[in-house]
């Protein structure tokens, strides 16, 4: 399954630091507060003079000066309910200021409030397409904000444990920007999700429908592959998945949301995978060479799982014994090879394994 990463750093926006410092009256009550403001080195100080300031002056034209600092103050305070209320202010100011809607979406986040980060980031995306739309230096700015946006209830779904709500989550993304690169996602996740409320039909249906636009779905093509390999049935479907998964891999480049490192592992990941289904299944189906060739390069991603090394060295050796039989007479070493491996591992194939060296080693003769 993918796993997208926010392609959106987190920044100030251009607002703030482009508005120009207010005009003032010291003398004055609320001209004295804005020189306080200015002046105050201390950053708890400070922020008490913008509170005192937005409680007194909540209408002055110097207000949105005093919230562009105090909504990112309280951010850094960790006060986050106080941060998306001051957002909310800026907002009401000016409704297509990124940054203060990028703040208090992040607060949301922090606050891993569910309720608030789907209605901040709602409100991101709607200022940040009002935005794109008119073009200019800030478009490509707001479409990387949208695209945070985005990746935001992207996020929030796969944390739901509510099937039902996750999905909801889902399709309310996929309505909003069919186009966004998280959408790219959610077959894969709507087969796993159906899959897991038993709508078995319907996971396959959407899985179908997919690949026949988009044959190459490596996620979803191993999904397919896992459900039949647990099921334990239609082992020539898992071969072909399997066997598709490895070639598109070989040749795949890596894709721009993912690190040489994060691509590489990826790939070792699902390769192993797809070699370790694609050699059990060949072993069950009698196809004993395919069956040698996948799991012997399956064997380097079972490290550490015994369980997955124990059913793979007993098919190797099965799956060599076979050939050896067959005429091939140099398998058989390799057949009392993996067999002794086999039983050397606590599983459910341990007790067979045990007899197999012995009789392997005794009709040809192996030490």
């Amino acid at each position: 399954m993918r796993r997208l990463v926010p392609l959106l750093l987190f920044a100030a926006g251009a607002i703030s630091a482009q508005r120009a410092k207010p005009v003032f009256d010291p003398e004055t009550r609320d001209g004295l507060l804005i020189q306080q403001i200015q002046q105050e080195k201390d950053p708890a100080e400070k922020l008490h003079y913008m509170e005192q300031f937005a409680a007194q002056y909540s209408s002055h034209p110097a207000a949105a000066w005093v919230y562009d600092q105090l909504q990112p103050a309280y951010f850094k305070a960790k006060e986050y309910e106080q941060a998306m209320r001051v957002g909310a202010l800026r907002l009401a100011l000016e409704p297509e200021n990124l940054e203060a809607a990028k703040i208090s979406l992040k607060a949301a986040e922090a606050k891993q409030d569910p309720e608030q980060l789907l209605k901040w980031s709602d409100r991101v995306w709607q200022a940040a397409s009002r935005v794109a739309a008119t073009g200019g230096a800030n478009a490509s700015e707001a479409k990387q904000t949208q695209t945070y946006a985005e990746y935001s209830i992207y996020a929030l779904a796969l944390r739901t444990t509510d099937l039902r709500a996750r999905l909801e989550l889902l399709h309310g993304l996929e309505q909003r920007n069919p186009s966004s690169p998280y959408v790219a996602n959610l077959p894969t996740e709507y087969f796993q999700i159906y899959r897991q409320l038993g709508e078995t039909e319907r996971a396959l249906s959407i899985a179908e429908k997919t690949l026949r636009s988009d044959p190459e779905n490596v996620d979803l093509l191993m999904a397919l592959a896992e459900h039949h390999f647990r099921k334990d049935d239609a082992r020539e479907k898992v071969v072909t998945f399997t066997t598709k998964v490895i070639a598109i891999l070989q040749t795949r480049q890596r894709p721009e949301t993912l690190s040489e490192s994060d691509w590489e592992n990826k790939k070792s990941r699902i390769l192993g995978s797809a070699y370790y289904m694609g050699g059990v299944s060949s072993g069950l189906l009698m196809t004993y060479a395919r069956a040698d060739s996948m799991l012997r390069a399956a064997l380097p991603s079972l490290e550490g799982n015994e369980a997955g090394q124990a059913t793979a060295l007993y098919h190797l050796g099965l799956a060599n014994y076979r050939l050896a039989e067959k005429g091939e007479a140099s398998r058989a070493a390799d057949a009392l090879k993996f067999m002794r491996r086999c039983a050397t591992i606590k599983s459910a194939f341990q007790e067979q394994a045990i007899k197999n060296v012995e009789a392997i080693k005794n009709e040809y003769s192996l030490q």
